[in-house]
């Protein structure tokens, strides 16, 4: 397994900590992102209090941009007590969250309904922390094909919070 580059963990961890980036840095960062995690979508959302903060969303060539912005509309900012989305789900129960498109009745319904639309078959949201391992932010990846825990991608994306939350 590939660990995720430098300039990925250190742009990602300087988003939660909100020193903020030129939007060039983003675009960049978003491709980076995109191309190590094999998303077919992801997003990256800090806590503010009793809610979720959207501080990136990036669709891979080919997401219908219509569905991307009205995800990203509807995700800019987020209430914790939206258990059944996969991004609050990680970060209230304080673990990751994989949400499948065809669990349209489960836990998260929510983010199987968004998964649905993406035209994508699964989702990883894992939850981000800070020194004193507080909860400070949530990164999610969707991918087209169904990962299982012990696929590349899947690992490579816990490797990835791992190392941002060390960050």
């Amino acid at each position: 397994m590939q660990h995720p580059s430098e300039s990925l963990i250190r742009g990602l961890a300087k988003l939660l900590q909100d020193l903020g980036q030129a939007s060039e840095d983003l675009t960049e960062l978003r491709q980076e992102l995109l191309r190590e995690t094999g998303a077919w979508a992801v997003g990256v959302w800090r806590v503010r209090g009793a809610s979720l903060e959207q501080v990136l969303f990036a669709a891979a060539k080919g997401f219908d941009p219509l569905v991307a912005r009205e995800f990203e509309a509807a995700t800019r900012d987020v209430p914790l007590d939206r258990t059944q989305l996969g991004i609050v789900n990680a970060v209230v129960h304080q673990r990751p969250a994989r949400a499948l498109a065809m669990d349209q009745a489960g836990e998260l319904r929510q983010s199987a309904g968004w998964l649905e639309r993406f035209g994508a078959k699964c989702s990883l949201s894992c939850p981000l922390r800070d020194s004193e391992s507080r909860i400070v932010g949530v990164i999610a990846v969707s991918w087209r094909e169904l990962v299982n825990e012990s696929d590349e991608a899947y690992l490579q994306l816990l490797t990835l919070a791992d190392a941002i939350s060390r960050n």
